[in-house]
């Protein structure tokens, strides 16, 4: 496709409503992004991308940062992979590093519940069994699990098998739009977390403004700010973990955002 067609194209997937889906899905895929690794792979599933990472720091912050790549892990991994195919090396990396942060979550949230967890699908025998499939069993067009649907054909119910993936979402989003919008505030626009000089304020403000509207949902992006707010209020600031606990738990009289 040509640089006309794509701008083309990318100029009818921009217009179609902006929480649309189908918008959604397609603006992170070839049709609207340059077609390299860290385009499709590293910045399509990273909170903040690499062009959103240059906006959000303060002028300061960027010059004193310098060319550190945000996927250095990642592209470490990359390469060191001795896999033939990009597939396998993209799954090697994914290995290495995202299912590392799922077993942290996992792990830790099963004990914080007094639960010991088990993980069947890590037993390494069965990992390098899959590891070793071929693609086309790995990746089959548009279905997802194509193998583990297979397999348990006949023992699940058809309704299971056929249904979409499905998360354990929490409603953060809803809940920054509103009980708990003086989070934001708080954690994110006020006088604190600005002063440390790390972001660009209007950055910022657009963020929190673009989401409190609906226009667009950056939950997980004003999330990551909150905790590390959070994190340099405990860990830099030396904040008792109860005074973080009252500023979430209660709303704010006035809006830090308004009164600066």
């Amino acid at each position: 496709m040509g640089s006309a067609g794509r701008s083309a194209v990318r100029g009818a997937i921009e217009s179609l409503p902006r929480g649309s889906r189908v918008r959604q899905k397609l603006s992170r895929t070839f049709l609207t992004l340059p077609a390299d690794v860290t385009s499709l792979y590293m910045d399509n599933f990273a909170v903040f991308s690499r062009q959103r990472l240059h906006e959000l720091w303060a002028p300061a912050a960027r010059q004193a940062l310098g060319g550190i790549s945000p996927y250095a892990s990642a592209e470490r991994y990359f390469a060191r992979s001795d896999a033939s195919t990009l597939l396998n090396k993209l799954l090697y990396v994914d290995t290495k590093t995202y299912l590392h942060e799922l077993l942290m979550k996992q792990d830790q949230m099963s004990m914080a519940a007094s639960v010991e967890s088990r993980v069947p699908f890590l037993d390494h025998p069965l990992v390098e069994f899959a590891a070793r499939m071929p693609e086309r069993m790995k990746v089959r067009g548009m279905t997802t699990k194509h193998v583990l649907r297979e397999c348990m054909a006949g023992v699940l119910p058809p309704e299971i098998l056929s249904r979409r993936k499905m998360g354990f979402p929490v409603p953060v989003g809803a809940w920054l739009r509103g009980p708990y919008r003086h989070v934001l505030d708080e954690f994110i626009l006020g006088h604190r977390a600005r002063a440390r000089g790390l972001f660009d304020e209007s950055v910022l403000r657009q963020l929190v403004a673009s989401h409190a509207s609906g226009e667009a949902n950056h939950s997980e992006r004003l999330w990551s700010l909150i905790n590390l707010e959070m994190w340099q209020r405990m860990q830099l600031d030396g904040e008792p973990i109860d005074d973080l606990r009252a500023a979430v738990a209660k709303p704010a009289a006035v809006s830090y955002a308004m009164s600066a």
